[in-house]
């Protein structure tokens, strides 16, 4: 007769275990999003924080801005200082929410309608998209020649919108279509500001 507790007891005594790791397993993916989304939070603090306390703005002697009318910028503000294109991205979505956003984008098929780069001579900066509807995609880092792209066919009034975005081995892919045309771009960190 004490045979037949047996069996019972090493189920019962195996679902504990399987139960016990598999708690385990998800406390430490809890804390490992926490971790990286207050990792994600410092960067970003640090990246659009303001830096006019750290250094002076700088001046070039020579001739002012009057002199070359036709070389004003039209994104200059009235200090003559073209603003980066990180500035005013706040709030921005958390990490874990990105892949959502953007995916509710392509459903949409919501237009971009600008886009900014940081790095106008290379790669290395990133590049902030704008769509119709107010938000704002933050790619880091930025691709010159898929910006250029969008750019180009942004000023000749093609539409330009996101078709797929795709999360794979810790950087993202980024499909975007102009017409019958495509480009391409890898990124290793997104970021989104949806619309005020």
């Amino acid at each position: 007769m004490p045979n037949a507790y047996i069996v019972p007891v090493l189920i019962t005594a195996a679902c504990a275990v399987a139960v016990t790791a598999v708690v385990r397993r998800l406390s430490r993916r809890l804390r490992a999003r926490a971790t990286t989304e207050i990792w994600d939070q410092a960067f970003l603090d640090h990246l659009f924080r303001s830096r006019d306390a750290e250094r002076p703005p700088l001046t070039v002697p020579g001739p002012g801005r009057d002199d070359f009318p036709d070389r004003v910028d039209p994104d200059d503000d009235a200090t003559g200082r073209r603003p980066h294109p990180s500035e005013n991205l706040t709030p921005l979505l958390p990490t874990h929410l990105t892949g959502e956003y953007l995916t509710g984008l392509v459903a949409g098929a919501t237009p971009i309608t600008r886009v900014r780069t940081g790095s106008p001579g290379g790669a290395g900066g990133l590049d902030v998209l704008d769509f119709a509807d107010g938000s704002s995609l933050v790619v880091m880092p930025g691709d010159p020649e898929a910006a250029s792209l969008i750019d180009v066919a942004l000023s000749l009034g093609r539409p330009v919108r996101l078709l797929g975005t795709s999360e794979i081995g810790g950087g993202w892919t980024l499909t975007f279509g102009m017409d019958e045309d495509t480009t391409y771009a890898l990124a290793d960190r997104l970021y989104v500001r949806p619309p005020a």
